[in-house]
């Protein structure tokens, strides 16, 4: 059932955890790992061993665990906005009918990994801890939903609604394509 040949890894953290005893210092090593289809299936994982592979079998052990797949659609892949929070980390994904990958590249691999080809985002910290990064990620992306559910719920077509930023939307007398069209 899962082939991890259609998935795109990206190791996002390896390091070494002391703890000091009485006796001794016991010394682990910690993986993090997230990986992605580009179809809205998406996973991390999290390992700590006495070595380097032991942590990476554990952390592709529980990666398999964490499976999640997204409400996704490919014509429009982010039709609202996403924001995800976790300690000092801060992450808001808007919608755009181009994408916008400037800013973090691990943040814009893991939006390439997720599908999520119609965005822009930007993040906030003072901290570069790659945990907070993959759950206020994961926070943010799991709150997407797709255009249908999006009328569903507001009660009108999204045909006519400009998800770019103010630059790009509709002014009094000036038309400008969009991503949608009425024969869409």
């Amino acid at each position: 059932m899962f082939n991890p040949n259609d998935f795109t890894l990206i190791f996002l953290d390896s390091d070494s955890v002391t703890n000091v005893t009485k006796l001794n210092r016991v010394n682990h090593r910690r993986v993090l790992i997230f990986v992605g289809n580009g179809k809205g299936l998406i996973s991390y994982g999290k390992g700590k061993a006495e070595d380097y592979e032991g942590a990476f079998d554990q952390a592709f052990k529980k990666m398999r665990q964490n499976l999640i797949c997204l409400d996704w659609d490919v014509t429009h892949t982010v039709p609202c906005s996403l924001k995800g929070r976790h300690n000092d980390f801060y992450i808001k994904i808007w919608p755009q009918s181009k994408p916008n990958y400037w800013g973090n590249p691990t943040v814009w691999k893991m939006l390439e990994a997720c599908g999520f080809y119609h965005c822009r985002y930007a993040c906030k910290s003072r901290k570069r801890d790659p945990y907070s990064l993959v759950y206020a990620f994961f926070t943010a992306v799991t709150a997407t939903k797709t255009t249908q559910q999006l009328e569903l719920e507001e009660g009108r077509r999204l045909f006519n609604t400009s998800y770019g930023n103010v630059s790009t939307t509709l002014r009094k007398g000036v038309e400008r394509p969009g991503l949608w069209s009425k024969d869409h």
